[in-house]
């Protein structure tokens, strides 16, 4: 046995816990996680046509064991890969917000009551689809740090059958609250610590930071404006506007001329996360339909 000489690099040791991450990785995670947030609601509401927030409440770490016992049957726990790094990880979905998403996502209002029930073969099937698009927003957001795929494997409804990690293992939790059409739900990304750990070192690694005694993060300027750049926003020009009955609405067929009320003359507004900001002009670039921008619309928020 060696003799440890510098006692500066003793720890202590859980044997409870063995694997667990610093605080400053758990901050640095949760900080890329609220980046992706942004842009995962961005997508949802222009997906599902409506507005959808979503809220970080917490990073949390605990045994699987403990995470399992808290989860409410039935509900929706996606399993998905993380390749080429081991192992699996899940996200768990509250039930109504699943079938809320698949509503819209067939087109209708998503403002019904849902059971708190396990999908069928075709809304598991949509709801897929749905996650496998999160999942690559996720890739995009670690891009820049870590390259891996994410790959949806199942779907399913009790831990019982999602078993990412044994029961004493060490998970990462990350909650969040999501809202969609007046409906509330949470949603919980379950990383085992063998799954999270590379992305762990990886940030450490990438230069984020603390001060000395301090738990307020400084990123670099540099690695802020990386992530803001690559956060999508709705683009959005509203050609004309106009009303029309129900009855006229049944008659329009094709070769039809529907009259707005702005004049051809004026300029359009081009809206940018259902703001409007620009004033712009129609026309075509390489081919393609677009507009160009021909001024700034005046901040009327003063009032």
């Amino acid at each position: 046995m060696g003799l440890v000489r510098d006692r500066a690099e003793v720890r202590s040791y859980d044997f409870q816990r063995p694997h667990q991450l610093s605080r400053l990785q758990l901050d640095e995670i949760t900080l890329i996680t609220e980046s992706y947030i942004r842009v995962a609601s961005n997508f949802l509401s222009s997906y599902l046509r409506t507005p959808v927030q979503i809220q970080h409440l917490a990073t949390d770490q605990m045994p699987y064991e403990r995470y399992a016992d808290n989860v409410k049957t039935p509900t929706v726990l996606t399993v998905y890969t993380l390749n080429p790094y081991p192992g699996s990880a899940l996200v768990e979905c509250d039930p109504v917000l699943a079938l809320s998403i698949i509503d819209r996502a067939l087109g209708g209002p998503g403002l019904g009551k849902y059971p708190g029930r396990e999908l069928t073969e075709i809304e598991q099937t949509i709801f897929r689809r749905v996650m496998d698009r999160l999942l690559e927003l996720m890739r995009q957001s670690w891009g820049s740090m870590v390259n891996f795929e994410p790959r949806v494997e199942s779907v399913e409804y009790s831990p019982a059958f999602a078993q990412i990690a044994g029961e004493s293992d060490l998970v990462m939790v990350l909650r969040q609250q999501m809202v969609i059409d007046g409906h509330r739900g949470h949603l919980m990304w379950v990383w085992p610590y063998a799954s999270i750990q590379p992305f762990a070192v990886a940030v450490s690694r990438h230069g984020w930071g603390r001060d000395d005694g301090s738990e307020t993060i400084h990123p670099k300027q540099e690695e802020m404006m990386r992530h803001v750049s690559r956060t999508s926003i709705q683009a959005r020009v509203v050609l004309g506007r106009t009303e029309i009955t129900l009855g006229e609405f049944s008659q329009l067929k094709v070769g039809d001329a529907v009259v707005f009320k702005n004049r051809y003359d004026q300029p359009l507004t081009l809206a940018l996360s259902n703001a409007d900001k620009f004033h712009c002009v129609a026309g075509r670039a390489g081919g393609h339909l677009a507009v160009r921008v021909v001024g700034k619309m005046e901040d009327d928020t003063d009032g």
